[in-house]
């Protein structure tokens, strides 16, 4: 058989795991003992939705303190600003001093000021009381909780102790995280259609290749690629085994019946015809199906290939060519 290069559309395999969108670890935004937590694991949830609440009793009587602290300063700034309007209105008739009247704009500034720190400090405290119940950041599924009632939660890393409550994850959109072989880093390009293959499912997903990773990791030699999948009755789950087949344009090739290879996969050789002679030639290929072989390396179009050899075929035997019809 003459050889001849042939355009070939084979996908590149990519094996790898589903993963969601997003992760998160749902911390407290305020600290204290978990109160309240109101939503299980496996249960479907809306932004904005109250996942679990800190004992708000410390908070509220905070809030308490502060407004009480606002009225305070109100009625002080209310006082100061008597004072300083009859002030003013005896300074034109020369029955108070200069230092009298700078005495009481001074009062009535330090007034003003200290009732807009007791306003600021009690729009903290009331922030802090909302922020005791714990809101979805975005529309998820609730897949672990990692405390219970009762125990403390802190929101400073430094400090120790629980710091997350549940974990969420936004499954909407799901992402097969796949790898590919080095070899095919040059023809890999964002948005080729791909198709990607769940552990648990019958018929595979359509996507793109939506993220290519730039970094080649240096003991696999692979590269990372991303393929989102849209998931809108949740169906797809993280963590599942997954396949993906990436379209790549067809390009030339090699092909030869398995036939014609001797040897494993490790040590694989085939026997070309020169001068009239077997000559042995060690090649690379790769299965296309349980007929075909693409040959990677080792043999060049143009060179002639005896199909299927005998065992007792030795390297430099003569040979003679049974050409089919049509080679020369």
């Amino acid at each position: 058989m003459i050889v001849r290069t042939e355009l070939l559309t084979e996908p590149v395999k990519a094996f790898g795991t589903i993963a969601a969108k997003q992760s998160s670890a749902i911390g407290a935004l305020t600290e204290g003992p978990v109160e309240r937590i109101f939503v299980k694991v496996g249960d479907r949830v809306s932004r904005g939705q109250p996942l679990f609440r800190i004992r708000q009793a410390d908070y509220q009587r905070n809030v308490a303190e502060a407004q009480a602290a606002v009225d305070l300063a109100t009625a002080q700034a209310i006082e100061a600003e008597r004072r300083y309007e009859r002030v003013i209105a005896l300074a034109p008739k020369g029955f108070v001093s200069k230092a009298q009247v700078d005495a009481v704009e001074t009062q009535l500034a330090v007034a003003r000021a200290q009732k807009a720190q007791a306003v600021a400090a009690l729009g903290t405290t009331q922030q802090a009381l909302s922020d005791t119940i714990t809101r979805a950041p975005y529309d998820g599924v609730v897949t672990a909780r990692l405390v219970d009632e009762g125990v403390y939660l802190n929101n400073r890393f430094a400090g120790g102790g629980q710091s997350a409550a549940l974990q969420l994850q936004e499954l909407g959109t799901v992402a097969a995280i796949v790898n590919a072989p080095q070899e095919y880093v040059d023809m890999l390009r964002r948005d080729m259609p791909a198709r990607v293959f769940i552990e648990g499912f019958d018929a595979p997903f359509d996507s793109i290749v939506y993220i290519i990773n730039d970094r080649v990791d240096p003991e696999s030699r692979m590269i990372e690629l991303r393929l989102p999948i849209a998931n809108p009755n949740y169906r797809i789950s993280s963590g599942l085994a997954a396949r993906a087949e990436i379209q790549i344009p067809p390009e030339p090739a090699i092909i030869l019946p398995r036939t014609a290879i001797l040897g494993d996969s490790s040590a694989a050789h085939l026997f070309i015809i020169r001068d009239g002679k077997a000559q042995r030639r060690e090649v690379r290929f790769d299965s296309i199906d349980l007929d075909k072989v693409r040959i990677r390396s080792g043999l060049a179009a143009g060179e002639e290939v005896i199909l299927d050899p005998p065992a007792t075929l030795r390297d430099g035997e003569p040979v003679k060519p049974l050409r089919t019809t049509g080679e020369k």
